[in-house]
């Protein structure tokens, strides 16, 4: 096809000094390791094709891409040309930046190389034809709209995406236009409405007119009508003056005489109080005096009472006293016979055993105290016992809570992980088979210096995986939290079809390999559920991968060839082995420190703290078993002195009842000689009594006749008070009501002379009030009045309105309300109405231009529609037929969508959606960066740019390391459909990059392999004998057979 590439030189260019590069027509596989400049090809090309150095995703400065220390750069690409002599390009770069460029042997600028290669139809702004490496992800990242763009340049016939450009161009102009319309035809409708308003108000404007003038007469009539009703109220306040004096004058002739009156009542009154003061002041002192004589009654009859009530008393104690000497006789005569029966020698034996009862409790005190000193001696020692116990479980705890400490550690950097762990645990019941959480919570490394070794052997994203035992429990897990949570997460499958852990044994034992310094595998340093482990072991063989000290650093030379992997103290070692010379190479690199499994229990520590807990164990239970002997040695002791205890009491208490009964008879017998003394005759003191009554009752008969007399006395007292009291109560009446007449007839006369003075006022001021409404009302009337004989005019007028204020007020407020509704009409306005007219004429002129204009774009779009749009969807369908075949043959399903929108009309929205679906059980769902792994992606991206190659229009394509993220099924295959695809007749030629390739792929005689070795110490292309390499790999593949 014309415009593939057959050739490209670069001199000292990027990492090249001088290479040629020869091209296939069919496909052209780069490869080589990573830094040896097969991306230097894909920049060669670019740049030599008329790019821009910012579409590689690298720097845009141009003299970077010069080698180091050299001033110019060149790149030569020979172009096909079947029509005659090749197509040459040259574009040398130099230090300042600048370019020229060269077509064949003659000079050209970049516009003409740029024509070129349009007329070519190579694009290499194009992600379907020209996906470099640093741009790969970009693919993923195109919407719809930019990847239906880019595939119609790559696929369709030039006139596609220029009908494309044409009508998304033509739907904005008529977006634009419709806009333009809309409000156009605003302003008219607005200019039409304004001229109907005014219109209304012109025809008005005489109307208000009118009603002003009619105002202006109303307004007319009520002044004089306000002058005449001020004149009639200025006579009858004239009348209601003489009215008032005259009343005035009347009150002020009934007032004179009240004062003389009101005096003479006051002096009775204080005549009166005088008499009534005298007589109060005796009947006090009488009352007084009664008072004194009834209270000396009352003492003499208490002092008779009392004499009769103290010698009853003084009787009944003398017989009370009786009784009680009886008594008392009785109780001595008792006590005596008691203290006959003991004997002083029964006391004295009483006293000497209780001596050594006391002797022998003091004894057994003191063997308590002791061994309560020594109980609580032990007690403490107990104590600290328990607290170092609780001290080291505690240390215990902590040494043993490594699962929460990765959980926190998961939470802080893996949010996505950590979620979906959570989430797990409280849905576990959901699957069928257990699943365990991500193994860096799973895994536990015996000693926590060697999690650097575990860290090394097993990637992070396995570290971070979930493990499932059953195929369907992992692809619900990835459907619940990938699909529905939208968590980023991996998942490992580890089941029973897979070899049991048990299985996997180390080739060599470890004891055969001490000399060189290694002392265990790294399947030994951990312990983790048996699915997990076995996976370890099945993908990264931990059970045959050595750990030894630093002596194996110094002889790793001497290490097996069958170990390809093992460790030192610090280092790692990678041992590689060329397929071709049988050389081998080991990489040698620094172990980095830990971070996932840093945390984890350290069993030699968690076994010197589990010996000390079983030692402190021990302790505790030999003090124990020591406290509890002496607790029973206190309580035989306790029950000894309780019975000690028990006797002495009952010898205490025979020896107090002894002295009991002493003391009572002493007591006993001082008591009655007491009673004895206290002994009196009962008729003397009845004698006694009366005589003292008697001399008491003649006292209280005199002390009656004297109350009698000062009770008539009082009495008389009592009647002259009243009697006076009435006849004050009577004067002070009369003065009371005379004191009122007179205050009322002053109020009369007050009330009538402030009458008299505010009509005097009030007719002041009306006859002001008068003359000013007469001035005001001839001025209204134009200086006549009703006396003038031209007022015959208004006395016409006014005969058409209201006689009262009230009517005329009302007409005038109706009027004024009718002219109100009506606005007023000016030249301003009638200048604008007539401006607004021409307007109206203007726009609608204007709005029918642009519907004409409208439905010209309508008709345009319609027919280049019908030019690009059934083409393009049956190339979308022929495509999308291409990308399904491609994912059946990898037991998979995608397709590829036409998108249209809402608005069939806007072409901007036009897109292109792709949709795969990986899994079984899954639905079809769009290619996006979230919802597909980084692998998922570049399968469904490759598939994409193979399905282009048998209907594509470009004369190559290249895509940079786009198999990076695939795994080892999907890669041969994505190889397979690619050389499969690229033999058909009319396929574009295939540029693939790659660091490697997997073995044993099916290659055809079209496939053209290119292996970069780029480096100091490379050979120049010039100086490669391919026949000696060939022969040389025949003699080495003799030696292994």
């Amino acid at each position: 096809m014309d415009g593939s590439i057959v050739r490209i030189t670069l001199q000292d260019f990027m990492t090249y000094k001088k290479v040629v590069f020869d091209a296939g027509p069919n496909i052209n596989l780069i490869i080589g390791p990573n830094g040896a400049g097969k991306s230097t090809i894909v920049c060669a090309m670019l740049l030599g094709l008329g790019g821009k150095p910012k579409l590689l995703g690298r720097t845009v400065a141009l003299n970077s891409y010069i080698r180091t220390s050299c001033k110019i750069a060149r790149i030569e690409i020979e172009l096909k040309n079947s029509r005659g002599d090749n197509y040459v390009i040259t574009r040398t770069i130099t230090v300042d930046g600048k370019s020229s460029w060269q077509l064949g042997l003659t000079a050209a600028t970049q516009k003409q190389v740029e024509d070129l290669v349009s007329k070519l139809n190579i694009q290499v702004y194009n992600l379907c034809q020209f996906l470099p490496q640093d741009r790969v992800a970009d693919f993923s990242k195109m919407n719809p709209q930019q990847l239906l763009e880019n595939t119609e340049r790559c696929i369709g016939p030039a006139e596609m995406f220029e009908h494309h450009t044409q009508l998304k161009e033509l739907h904005k102009q008529q977006v634009e236009l419709e806009h333009q319309l809309k409000n156009v035809s605003g302003r008219l409708q607005s200019e039409k409405k304004i001229n109907s308003r005014v219109e209304v108000e012109m025809v008005n404007m005489m109307e208000k007119k009118t009603l002003l003038q009619k105002v202006e007469e109303l307004k007319q009539k009520r002044a004089w009508l306000l002058h005449n009703s001020m004149q009639s109220r200025v006579m009858k306040m004239k009348v209601d003056k003489k009215n008032a004096t005259k009343y005035s004058a009347m009150h002020e002739k009934r007032y004179e005489p009240m004062e003389r009156i009101i005096e003479a009542a006051k002096a009775k009154v204080k005549e009166t109080e005088r008499s009534l003061g005298a007589v109060n002041a005796e009947a006090k002192r009488k009352l007084a005096a009664l008072t004194d004589m009834l209270e000396s009654i009352e003492k003499t009859e208490d002092l008779i009472k009392e004499n009769r009530q103290d010698c009853e008393r003084k009787i009944q104690a003398e017989q009370l006293r009786q009784k009680e000497v009886s008594y008392l006789l009785q109780q001595i005569n008792k006590l005596q016979n008691d203290l006959k029966g003991s004997t002083k020698e029964s006391v004295n034996a009483l006293r000497t055993e209780l001596d050594v009862v006391k002797k022998q409790m003091n004894e057994k005190t003191d063997c308590i105290s002791r061994l309560r000193h020594e109980r609580e001696k032990h007690r403490s020692d107990l104590e600290n016992i328990t607290h170092k116990i609780g001290l080291q479980k505690e240390e215990q705890r902590k040494i043993q809570d490594v699962a929460n400490q990765r959980l926190e550690l998961l939470r802080r950097k893996h949010k996505d992980v950590y979620d979906a762990v959570m989430s797990l645990r409280e849905n576990k019941n959901k699957f069928h088979h257990h699943i365990y959480d991500p193994m860096m919570l799973e895994i536990n490394v015996t000693n926590p210096s060697d999690a650097k070794y575990i860290e090394k052997m097993i990637p992070h994203r396995d570290l971070l995986a979930f493990t499932c035992e059953d195929k369907e429990d992992m692809n619900s897990l990835v459907s619940i939290f990938r699909d529905q949570k939208n968590l980023k997460i991996n998942v490992v499958h580890s089941g029973s079809e897979h070899r049991p852990f048990s299985s996997f044994k180390p080739n060599v034992p470890i004891s055969n390999l001490r000399h060189l310094g290694f002392y265990t595998y790294v399947v030994d340093m951990i312990t983790a559920p048996e699915p997990i482990m076995k996976y370890l072991c099945r993908m990264y063989h931990i059970h045959n991968i050595p750990v030894g000290d630093s002596s194996t650093f110094t002889c790793s030379d001497q290490v097996p060839g069958s170990f390809n992997y093992f460790f030192s103290d610090k280092h790692v070692f990678q041992v590689r082995c060329s397929k071709y010379s049988g050389e081998k190479s080991t990489n040698t690199s620094e172990i980095p420190d830990p971070f996932y499994l840093a945390i984890s229990t350290n069993v030699q520590l968690l076994q010197q703290v589990q010996d000390k807990l079983i030692d402190l164990n021990g302790q505790k239970q030999q003090k124990i078993s020591t406290l509890e002997d002496i607790q029973k040695q206190m309580h035989q002791i306790e029950v000894e002195m309780e019975e000690m205890r028990s006797r002495k009491h009952s010898l205490m208490e025979r020896m107090e009842q002894l002295r009991t009964v002493e003391v009572k008879l002493s007591a006993k017998q001082r008591q009655w000689e007491n009673l004895e003394q206290e002994k009196l005759d009962p008729e003397l003191e009845k004698a006694k009594c009366r005589a003292d009554n008697q001399l008491l009752v003649l006292k209280l008969t005199d002390q009656n006749v004297q109350m009698i007399k000062l009770f008539n006395h009082y009495d008389q007292s009592l009647i002259e008070n009243q009697i006076l009291h009435q006849e004050l109560e009577n004067v002070r009446n009369e003065t009371t009501k005379r004191e009122m007449e007179s205050r009322h007839l002053l109020q009369k006369w007050n009330e009538a002379k402030m009458m008299a003075l505010n009509i005097e006022e009030k007719l002041h001021e009306a006859e002001i009030e008068l003359k000013r409404l007469f001035e005001e009302a001839k001025a209204m009337t134009g200086g006549v009045s009703p006396d003038d004989v031209e007022f015959e005019k208004f006395r016409s007028v006014f005969l058409g309105f209201g006689n009262t204020e009230e009517e005329v007020n009302r007409e005038i407020q109706e009027t004024k309300a009718k002219a109100d509704c009506l606005r007023d009409a000016n030249e301003m306005v009638i200048q604008d109405y007539e401006a607004r007219k021409s307007q109206i004429v203007s726009l609608t002129a204007d709005i029918q231009i642009r519907e004409k204009e409208s439905e010209t774009l309508k008709e345009e779009m319609a027919r280049i529609s019908g030019l690009w749009l059934p083409p393009l969807r049956k190339l979308m369908s022929q495509f999308n037929k291409k990308y399904g075949e491609c994912f059946a043959r990898l037991g998979c399903v995608g397709e590829v969508t036409l998108f249209t929108g809402d608005d069939e009309k806007d072409y901007e929205q036009y897109g292109l959606n792709i949709k795969v679906k990986f899994r079984d059980g899954e639905q079809l769902q769009e290619l996006t960066q979230r919802l597909q792994s980084g692998g998922e992606r570049a399968v469904a991206t490759a598939i994409y740019l193979i399905s282009l190659q048998e209907i594509t229009h470009v004369p190559f394509c290249c895509v940079d390391e786009i198999n990076q993220g695939m795994d080892a099924i999907n890669e041969r295959m994505i190889f397979e459909l690619m050389v499969t695809t690229s033999k058909r007749i009319g396929s574009a030629q295939y540029f693939f990059l790659t660091p490697k390739l997997l073995p044993s792929l099916l290659y055809d005689h079209t496939v053209v392999v290119r292996c970069i070795m780029n480096g100091a110490g490379a050979l120049s292309s010039d100086d490669w004998n391919i026949s000696d390499i060939l022969r040389k790999k025949a003699r080495l593949s003799r030696k292994q057979l």
